[in-house]
């Protein structure tokens, strides 16, 4: 599984969008130090505000009427779990165990937490009010403390009523009192792994899967993208050394052997040249050719070539030095130039022009356009063809929403096709 590192945002996919400032913490793994930060800035006020509402209802009774140890405990139970717990589970994740152990490590914090923190208020909490209400001077007669019953959020009474109620009430009280004390240390058990983050135990099995999940579908589309980049390479390495191709260049060569011995040196040449070019490349993994400065010697020597098949047909090809390194996807260029070739110089009669050029655009963007004066898309639809439905298809792989395939007819006649990236340098260049 493919974990982000802790200090770092989880990806989208698996942390959401939809996060306020309140819950802004929950874009980091949980139990990380952001999360944990983040933790505790959101939920300190809420924890505070109702502590403050307990210690004004207190304020508010006579002196001798304030339950100073038990807002004390209050205290202690609420801001200890809260601060240790999340600590002590970010502790177990900066180990960074295998996602086995990590598990165990978390559930053993937590379950320590809980207990310790509910064994002291089963055992130490009466002693500790006891010795406050000492300090204070809220005892009765006998040296007892005088016992309170605090109302969460309404009001704050005595618990006289406890000591100097009826004999039956006294029974009652003394039969139930396990039951009692059964359900304070539940609800402490409860309310301390709340507090502590226990709630994030689930939320951490959550984000392991949802990491799982999101690993397999990128790999996924990493095979499927890898997949159509073999097939393009294999259909562009089809169409250079095809046959047809090499046939037709042979006998042009065979042609004007006899009539013009010049011309038939130069297409040798041409070709010699082009496949020098174009086979090794193709071996390639991608990744050395992937500039425009690469990409398009490969197009001087494929359009050098047809010049020599074709001599009606000139090439105006532009690469400002300043875009030499610009990055640019291996193989896109030259598969739109042998489409306006094909489609367009090939059918056409009389003198055709073809023209490649790179431009720098506003907005950091780069502009690579494929220009040619031939017959048209004719009866077809424009840019409709399943080897351009493959280019956008890759584009949309390497670059997502940000880089655009269009073609259209050329007011005087011929198709431009327009190919807009972002403009990236290759790192071993220095962008200018």
């Amino acid at each position: 599984m493919d974990t982000p590192a802790l200090n770092q945002a989880l990806p989208p996919e698996v942390a959401g969008s939809a996060q306020g400032w309140f819950s802004r913490y929950r874009r980091y793994p949980v139990f990380s130090a952001p999360w944990v930060r983040g933790r505790w800035r959101s939920w300190w006020l809420v924890l505070a505000l109702f502590y403050l509402t307990m210690v004004v209802s207190a304020l508010l009774d006579a002196p001798d009427a304030r339950p100073l140890g038990g807002l004390l405990q209050l205290a202690m139970q609420l801001f200890v779990p809260f601060a240790a717990g999340p600590w002590a589970c970010q502790c177990v994740r900066a180990k960074h165990w295998p996602a086995a152990r990590e598990w165990r490590g978390l559930i053993i914090v937590m379950l320590t937490l809980v207990t310790i923190v509910t064994a002291a208020q089963l055992l130490f909490a009466e002693p500790f009010k006891q010795w406050v209400a000492e300090q204070v001077g809220a005892v009765d007669a006998d040296g007892k403390r005088k016992r309170y019953m605090m109302m969460i959020g309404i009001n704050v009474s005595s618990g006289d009523e406890l000591v100097h109620g009826s004999s039956t009430a006294k029974h009652r009280a003394s039969v139930n009192d396990w039951a009692i004390t059964a359900t304070n240390a539940a609800t402490s058990a409860l309310f301390t792994f709340w507090l502590a983050g226990g709630l994030g135990l689930i939320a951490w099995r959550r984000e392991g899967a949802a990491l799982a999940a999101l690993t397999q579908k990128r790999e996924l589309e990493r095979a499927q993208s890898q997949r159509r980049e073999a097939e393009l390479r294999l259909s562009v390495l089809a169409a250079q050394v095809e046959p047809h191709f090499l046939f037709n260049t042979l006998a042009g060569v065979r042609s004007a052997i006899a009539t013009d011995p010049a011309r038939a040196s130069a297409m040798v040449d041409g070709l010699v040249d082009y496949l020098r070019a174009a086979i090794p490349r193709l071996r390639s993994d991608g990744r050395a050719q992937a500039t425009a400065a690469v990409q398009f010697e490969q197009l001087r020597a494929y359009l050098g070539l047809m010049a020599t098949r074709m001599p009606r047909l000139r090439v105006t090809i532009d690469l400002p030095p300043a875009l030499a390194h610009a990055r640019c996807p291996p193989l896109m260029l030259i598969s739109l130039t042998e489409n306006a070739v094909k489609h367009g110089i090939e059918p056409k009669i009389g003198t055709a022009h073809i023209e490649v050029r790179a431009e720098r655009l506003a907005g950091e963007r780069l502009l690579i356009s494929v220009l040619d004066d031939g017959v048209g898309f004719g009866d077809a639809a424009a840019g409709s063809g399943l080897g351009l439905s493959n280019l956008r298809e890759r584009l949309k792989q390497l670059y997502g929403d940000q880089a655009t395939l269009t073609l259209e007819a050329r007011a005087g006649g011929g198709v431009a096709a327009r190919l807009s990236l972002p403009l990236e340098f290759d790192e071993g260049a220095a962008s200018p």
